[in-house]
């Protein structure tokens, strides 16, 4: 590719080249060969004028210095002057040896009255009566070499052909350049999406280079190659988590199954409630990881939606869980709606999960704040207990699966923390824990304000 766009800037150039530069030269050369016999044509019909009165007297006329001024610079000139009969006048002026026919005749018609002009090869001649009142004395013939005029013409078609080569090489070296700087980026492009096809998921392309649409270009691709990858790293997670969790329920099942003893109704039954117990804890955790894959290979559209709306929903629906647990759910938002980028029902989700570990890590007779503050570019919500808070590398590991810091007596699966943050992720914003100022925990969602 980098070899057809050079190939065709040099193609164009040489179009423009030969366009401008072939007419300049045609009309350099017609213009210095007409030049060049007008230069003949005015000597000849000077030379006419003189020869009457040369004619008359030659012997008080410097001949030869006539015959020298109008044969022109060059050595290659002629000038001749014949009376009516044909015999020059002096031998000064007498026809060169050699003379080409068409010289002879033209010098024949001008005796006989008759103009006569024209070019043999390089050389420019012109042929004039002399005589007055229709009455021919004789004739005149001037012959200037156009070796010169040649000689300009030559020249000026080889500085063409320079300025012409210099033209093209210059274009070559841009031409090059520009078409290094257009398909280097596809070049390396190329080669990151092999490496993708490889199995290189980390493969990107650099954005820092190229036409604005080759960057589009690479931008999209390396969108789709990090979209691809958190899309196969979610899944190797998924197995990953999957393997590993469902180990431990599955074994305690068969062992609880295989020491099922039918013979003895209280131990079987004691062993079919542990076999049903470890059934609905793999049943939560399957669920989890269901949901947290889900969350992770989404890209789900938003739509703008009120905070406040969203907020004052969820805490009307724990109120009376909340009330059961002896914890006052409170409220604390702007008395007028507060617009964010949302995904429908993520937020919900969030504050659910939210809630609920707050409320479990609360004593009775405290209370969870949910808390709205409208800014830009970020809307903050925040859920804030009143319990006994945790330690900050509790907070830091909190988002790992399957971790549990033991807020709280009641069991669970690890994936409630995961699961929240991921969907704020996918919302466009972010969730993290903080000490909130009581001591206990301040989980805050940071969403795009819209």
């Amino acid at each position: 590719m980098r070899r057809r766009i050079v190939l065709a800037q040099l193609l164009l150039v040489a179009t423009v080249l030969v366009l401008l530069e072939v007419p300049l030269a045609v009309t350099f050369a017609r213009r210095e060969r007409e030049a060049l016999a007008d230069d003949v044509g005015r000597d000849a019909a000077s030379l006419a004028t003189l020869t009457e009165e040369v004619m008359e007297d030659p012997a008080e006329h410097d001949v030869s210095g006539l015959a020298r001024r109008f044969r022109g610079a060059d050595d290659g000139g002629t000038a001749v002057v014949v009376d009516a009969s044909g015999r020059p006048i002096d031998p000064a002026v007498a026809p060169p040896a050699g003379l080409p026919e068409p010289l002879r005749d033209a010098l024949d018609q001008a005796r006989a009255g008759v103009l006569s002009a024209g070019r043999l090869r390089h050389r420019a001649y012109a042929a004039e009566p002399v005589g007055a009142a229709g009455e021919i004395h004789g004739a005149v013939l001037v012959v200037h070499d156009g070796a010169a005029t040649e000689r300009r013409i030559r020249q000026l078609w080889l500085a063409l052909g320079v300025i012409a080569l210099a033209a093209l090489g210059v274009a070559w070296l841009l031409g090059d350049r520009l078409a290094r700087w257009a398909t280097g980026p596809l070049r390396d492009l190329a080669e990151r999406a092999a490496a993708l096809g490889r199995g290189d998921l980390g493969a990107r392309a650099d954005e820092a280079a190229g036409p604005p649409e080759v960057v589009e270009l690479v931008r999209s691709f390396n969108a789709m190659a990090a979209r691809l990858e958190e899309l196969v790293g979610a899944q190797r997670r998924f197995v990953a988590d999957a393997s590993h969790q469902l180990r431990s329920p599955l074994a305690a099942l068969r062992l609880r199954l295989d020491a099922l003893d039918t013979d003895d109704p209280e131990t079987a039954q004691a062993d079919i409630d542990a076999a049903v117990a470890e059934t609905l804890r793999l049943s939560r955790v399957i669920d989890g990881l269901l949901a947290l894959a889900q969350a992770e290979g989404s890209r789900p559209q938003r739509r703008r939606a009120d905070v406040v709306e969203v907020v004052a929903g969820r805490r009307a629906a724990w109120s009376a869980y909340a009330e059961e647990h002896g914890v006052d759910l409170r409220a604390d938002v702007p008395g007028h709606p507060v617009p964010a980028s949302l995904v429908d029902g993520h937020l919900e989700q969030i504050l659910d999960n939210l809630i609920d570990n707050a409320i479990g890590a609360t004593p009775a007779g405290r209370a969870v704040t949910l808390v709205v503050r409208a800014g830009s570019p970020t809307v903050e919500v925040h859920v804030v207990d009143e319990g006994a808070g945790m330690s900050p590398d509790a907070m830091d590991r909190a988002f790992d699966r399957f971790w549990q810091g033991g807020r709280g007596e009641r069991a669970g699966t690890g994936l409630g923390l995961p699961i929240a943050a991921q969907l704020a992720r996918a919302g466009g914003g972010a969730l993290h824990l903080q000490p909130a100022p009581g001591g206990g925990v301040d989980a805050l969602i940071s969403l795009a304000s819209d």
